[in-house]
């Protein structure tokens, strides 16, 4: 017995863990369902609490915002890839940017993307949390990759490690949201060439459809 004379086992209390655990994963469910039906543009506390059958309340509990719930969904959702190092920084930096493509290209996620920066611009708080949950874990191992390549003596070892990535994942990012120019494993190719090579990119043959790279 409990100093309060109840069950020290505390059934009610374990289903209220049971139940608010469920809730916690209806709720990321729901959201994770919503993005792919509606966008983040359309996606709402008062849809998502209703798909998750709980109340607005519930979800407020533990998410400040729909950016900030959708983020922690988009998390638990896109994989984090080992660091795959082959020996060959090419080979190694070209997968690199092939996953890049993947995920801004092809992915639901890139479909996303686009509409939650906006949000970004206005909620330092919000732009922290995609940096720390979605941006560093996948830029950790990229970064993991080219400093293995330094090791090697294949990069410099005064690298902009950062500027380099910012480079390549901007140029596919501009591409899907801005410009609309085809994003293919050619650009990839490009990439590699110029960041490696200095090479100039050269416009590939113009039957060439505007098929998405594959994730590897």
């Amino acid at each position: 017995m409990s100093a309060n004379g109840g069950n020290s086992d505390d059934p009610i209390g374990t289903r209220d863990r049971r139940r608010t655990t469920r809730s916690h994963a209806a709720i990321l469910a729901a959201t994770t369902a919503l993005l792919t039906e509606v966008g983040y543009s359309h996606l709402t506390i008062e849809g998502i609490a209703a798909r998750a059958r709980v109340g607005k309340a519930t979800v407020y509990r533990w998410w400040p915002s729909k950016g900030a719930l959708a983020i922690d969904a988009i998390s638990r959702d896109l994989t984090v890839p080992a660091a795959t190092v082959t020996g060959d920084v090419r080979q190694d930096l070209l997968a690199a940017i092939r996953r890049t493509i993947h995920i801004l290209a092809s992915s639901p996620v890139g479909a996303v993307i686009p509409a939650l920066t906006a949000d970004l611009v206005h909620d330092p708080a919000l732009a922290q949390q995609f940096r720390e949950e979605i941006l560093r874990p996948r830029r950790s191992v990229v970064i993991d990759v080219l400093h293995h390549a330094v090791d090697r003596g294949e990069l410099p070892a005064n690298l902009d490690v950062e500027l380099l990535m910012d480079i390549y994942v901007g140029a596919v990012f501009y591409r899907v949201v801005v410009s609309g120019e085809p994003v293919t494993d050619t650009l990839a190719e490009q990439l590699v060439g110029l960041i490696l090579d200095g090479r100039q990119p050269v416009k590939p043959p113009r039957d060439e459809g505007p098929r998405a790279a594959d994730d590897s």
